[in-house]
Order: C-alpha cells, then structure tokens, then sequence
C-alpha cells in the first residue's frame, strides 16, 4: 500500500455490537452492512416463500397489532416519538467524520514503512513472518476501520438528501391518485 492509504474493503462487515446485540455473533462472516443509503435491516431474514393465495383469508384468532394507549401529542404521536433533524446538521457530522477519517487513516498508513524496516532487519528469524503478519493484520483491520469511517460520513449525507426528500417524494406519489368508487355504494 502507499504511505498514506490503507486498503478499505469491498463490503463491510456488520460491529461486533450490533451481532451481539442480536445474538449473531456465530454467524458474523455471513452478515455484511447495507449500502450507506439503505434503510433496510441487514440482519432480517430472508425467507423465499410463495405469495398466500389470492382468496386466504387471515385467522379470525390473530389480532393486527395495537397502538399502546396513552396520552398522545399534536399529530397523533405517543411521547417521544417524534425526531427532526436539519439536513444541516447531518451535513455537519458527515463533514466530522471525514475529518476523522482523515486523521486515522494517514498516521494509521504510515506504520507500513517502519514495520517493512523491522522485517527486514530480521530477516532468517521468525520474528520476520510475525511482524509481516501483525502488520498484514493491522492494515486490514485498520482499513475496516477507514472504511467504516467513510460509510458513516456517506449514510449521513445520504440522510441529510433523503430527509428533505421524503415528504416531497410520498405527496408526489398520491397526487393524481382518486378513491374508487365501490360497486355496493349507494345501495
């Protein structure tokens, strides 16, 4: 790699805490985190089922969920709810972690030079082949870390696009849209 760059990998894989969190820590090299501006769950399950029948009707012994009672605010929100953010400040903290990603990344990328010396002084020993290896280890782990740092700068701009999209983009999608009328109606 060059002084100042770590190789960052293809696919990040999910934090150790978010699969301990859902107990996956078992199966971590099958779970890999969503584009940065995906809002789906990487760890919901996949299940590749045919469609219910047209005609099926839902067990009469199953209720759809309930909205808990209780005090609710202006637009029918349970306390707590609700969450605004300016697009500006999700620019801001995006700004923030490219500039970590910054300072990480070059002192991180600029073990290479010494580490290649120390081999190389060493080298007939066995201390040769663990330091390749510690330093092969580092630049991997290290370049997640780079990446992960510039996945999170990439998701907050694409929240900051999105936010500011959303209710533009569902009011879009209803205009033109009229109720049909039922065949029953009026009898």
């Amino acid at each position: 790699m060059a002084e100042d760059t770590l190789p960052e990998p293809k696919q990040l894989p999910l934090t150790p805490d978010e699969l301990k969190k859902r107990d996956l820590e078992y199966l971590a090299p099958s779970y890999k985190a969503p584009p940065a501006d995906s809002y789906a769950d990487p760890t919901a399950p996949h299940l590749f089922q045919p469609a219910p029948p047209a005609l099926q009707q839902p067990s009469p012994f199953l209720k759809p969920p309930q909205a808990p009672a209780g005090p609710r605010g202006p637009h029918g929100e349970l306390p707590g709810q609700r969450l605004n953010i300016e697009p500006m400040i999700l620019n801001k903290a995006a700004g923030s972690a490219d500039e970590i990603h910054t300072a990480f990344t070059k002192p991180a990328a600029a073990l290479e030079t010494p580490a290649k010396a120390a081999s190389t002084a060493m080298a007939g020993w066995e201390s040769e082949y663990a330091l390749r290896t510690a330093h092969r280890q580092w630049e991997t782990q290290a370049g997640t870390v780079a990446g992960w740092l510039a996945h999170i700068a990439e998701s907050l701009r694409a929240g900051a696009r999105d936010h500011t999209k959303t209710d533009a983009a569902i009011e879009e999608a209803f205009r033109g849209v009229t109720p049909r009328r039922s065949m029953l109606e009026g009898l």
